[in-house]
């Protein structure tokens, strides 16, 4: 029978619907969430400009919780003669660049900035679509104290998936990576220890299966990024072609998919993750390949110490090979922006070195900071936070995604022929299912470029 521990009332909470926007669709890990004025500014900042000035900031509306968006707005505004309008997105979130767009062609484009957009994998398409600009030069005149020390202490492989073409594009809000993490009681029922290879998981999803039948004995959070790509990182110092694209032909990915079609066929994990996150959520999943932060937003639900987060998955233990996929959700400002220097005055403010409440709570309650001087101050001597330094040195040393346009076709078109291969009714090979994948893929870069 499982078990399903209270929460530790003392620690601060997030809401189900908040967890659920930074662990689904929006990509987890951008936990920069809570209640009340938790961003604080120095009171001694001068206006940037003359004349104080509006700051119009366009948000993601189903961002605005999991950012705590609202109450940065209101810190700032409470404490700055230039004042944030916040405003929301209108339409789907993957239609805000051709919002942008058409504003500006329009001569209609009345936004600052925005917030948030995915790095890498939208960056190259925003910059050659012309509706974000590059931020050195505003960065530098910035009178926000200690503007300066913001890009300076990006962890260095996040600062490289928030630039393009040698000009910084974003200030990101967070880093998020896959890692494995698991429950605490369907192994101890099982007697096995935490994997991290792919042969341990196999393994112990074996034992649980056996001793723990009520869980489902492994899982991923999403195709293909958690159940493949991630498999590929672990398997390979060279996940990448030389044109910017994922291997998918090559010898790790094709290792990757027999692999998952090996546990799919032997009913150690789903053949789909549809469910995967309530799974998660609910503490019904023993191992699970995911974004981080669930390990953390886990025993936000059920409770302290039953559920953890680990290393990322790779094939041989004592080597994790190009390590792991990340990202950061960033802050851009736009083209035209009527004010420019304010919006990035905010954006260094929100996440800058001075702002102590933000650098806490990304620390002890939102999973990863993107920032060095977070990790020096509120981590680097918290034992109990020792395993996001030890997910740190993996990420720094990760292979990181190219900031070209082709993410998101690849990531739609290898779903889908993943999804054929581990199908029970008529699976293909990994070979049949990664070579049509990647002909389709060509065919839709190739219809780019017409």
């Amino acid at each position: 029978m499982k078990t399903d521990p209270s929460s530790n009332r003392d620690r601060p909470t997030l809401s189900r619907r908040a967890l659920l926007r930074v662990a689904s669709g929006v990509t987890t890990g951008v936990m920069l969430a809570g209640c009340g004025r938790w961003l604080r500014f120095g009171a001694d900042r001068d206006a940037p400009t003359p004349e104080p000035q509006e700051i119009h900031f366009l948000a993601r509306p189903d961002l605005r919780e999991a950012f705590a968006i609202d109450d940065a707005v209101e810190a700032w505004n409470a404490e700055s003669a230039q004042q944030v309008i916040l405003e929301d997105l209108v339409g789907d979130a993957l239609d805000a660049a051709q919002t942008v767009q058409s504003a500006l062609a329009a001569g209609e484009q009345a936004w600052d900035g925005y917030a948030m957009i995915e790095a890498p994998w939208v960056i190259a398409d925003w910059v050659e679509r012309g509706l974000i600009q590059p931020l050195d030069d505003l960065i530098l005149v910035s009178s926000v104290p200690d503007a300066e020390k913001v890009v300076a202490g990006i962890i260095p492989s996040v600062l490289a998936v928030t630039q393009h073409e040698g000009h910084q594009y974003l200030i990101p809000a967070n880093l998020s990576s896959i890692s494995l993490g698991w429950f605490r009681e369907p192994l101890e029922i099982a007697g096995v220890e935490p994997p991290q290879t792919w042969d341990e998981v196999r393994a112990a999803a074996e034992q649980i299966k056996i001793a723990a039948p009520g869980w489902t004995p492994f899982d991923a959070l999403w195709t293909p990024l958690a159940d493949h790509i991630s498999l590929v990182w672990g398997a390979t110092n060279t996940p990448l072609t030389d044109e910017g694209l994922i291997d998918w032909t090559g010898e790790a990915s094709l290792a990757a998919l027999r692999w998952k079609q090996e546990m799919v066929a032997a009913e150690l994990m789903p053949a789909d993750h549809a469910s995967s996150l309530d799974n998660w959520l609910r503490g019904d999943t023993a191992i699970m390949n995911l974004v981080d932060a669930l390990g953390p937003i886990s025993q936000q639900i059920r409770g302290v110490g039953v559920s953890a987060a680990g290393l990322p998955i790779r094939r041989e233990k004592d080597d994790p090979k190009a390590g792991t996929p990340f990202w950061s959700y960033g802050c851009a400002v736009l083209k035209n922006a009527a004010n420019p220097q304010g919006m990035i005055d905010f954006f260094l403010g929100w996440f800058g070195p001075n702002n102590q409440a933000t650098g806490r709570y990304a620390a002890t309650v939102a999973i990863k900071p993107a920032y060095q001087y977070t990790y020096d101050e509120f981590i680097v001597n918290d034992p109990d936070q020792q395993w996001q330094l030890d997910m740190l040195e993996i990420v720094r040393n990760s292979v990181p995604f190219p900031a070209n346009r082709y993410w998101w076709l690849q990531n739609t078109i290898a779903a889908a022929w993943i999804e054929k291969a581990v199908s029970p009714r008529a699976p293909l090979s990994a070979e049949q299912a990664m070579q049509s994948a990647r002909d389709e893929m060509q065919a839709a870069i190739d219809s780019l470029s017409v």
